[in-house]
């Protein structure tokens, strides 16, 4: 085999093409879209200090959309360039698919890009406690480079996404707000909170709060 023979993919390219290959062997759609919400609370929680977790705070909304919210805090240097990139680190992460290595925040190192490269649009808002900026990504792309902002928390991290309806359809984004899936997150998460189902709200933007 030569070069030619080879066809290199972005990351956000080789997960689209084989999604279930990255969501636990997931073969259709409701189950994908079950493994990635389950991947996403996750690793909002995981802080990379072995066992111990940050509660996270999930809410549904119409359209469908997912709000997650947690005490993470960003680094001054998380807010910077990656050497003789313009990208921060944060958006490196969440652009990029990492295996092994050091990690910080769990869903910046691996998970970010899965989200992204799954969900028509993201929005990541963070904070330190001094500065709050957020930065957006539709289909694994950039959409939006960090930036300051005004609607974000004023003290850890908050992640809004509405997964592609180019992998998952009416029935698996309704599967993945079901009571049925979210009571199993409650159950398995100790340090889950269920804050706002879909049936609590009929209308509501979390895009802008």
């Amino acid at each position: 085999m030569t070069t030619v023979n080879i066809k290199i993919l972005w990351p956000h390219e080789a997960i689209r093409a084989r999604p279930g290959m990255y969501l636990e062997g997931a073969s259709d759609p409701c189950s994908q879209a079950e493994v990635l919400l389950k991947l996403t609370v996750e690793s909002m929680a995981i802080t990379g200090n072995g066992a111990e977790r940050l509660p996270v705070v999930l809410r549904l909304w119409p359209g469908p959309a997912f709000e997650m919210t947690c005490p993470w805090q960003c680094s001054s240097s998380e807010f910077l360039g990656r050497g003789r990139s313009t990208l921060s680190s944060i958006e490196w992460r969440m652009l990029n698919l990492f295996a092994g290595g050091p990690r910080t925040w769990e869903f910046l190192d691996g998970h970010g890009i899965l989200l992204s490269a799954l969900s028509s649009r993201v929005l990541l808002q963070v904070s330190n406690g001094e500065r709050c900026r957020e930065s957006a990504y539709s289909r694994g792309g950039l959409i939006s480079p960090l930036q300051d902002s005004r609607t974000g928390p004023s003290n850890g991290s908050r992640v809004v996404f509405e997964l592609d309806p180019l992998f998952f359809d009416d029935a698996a984004r309704a599967h993945v707000h079901s009571d049925e899936v979210l009571d199993a997150l409650a159950a398995r998460f100790s340090w889950l909170t269920i804050a706002q189902r879909a049936s609590d709200v009929r209308a509501g933007d979390p895009w802008s709060p």
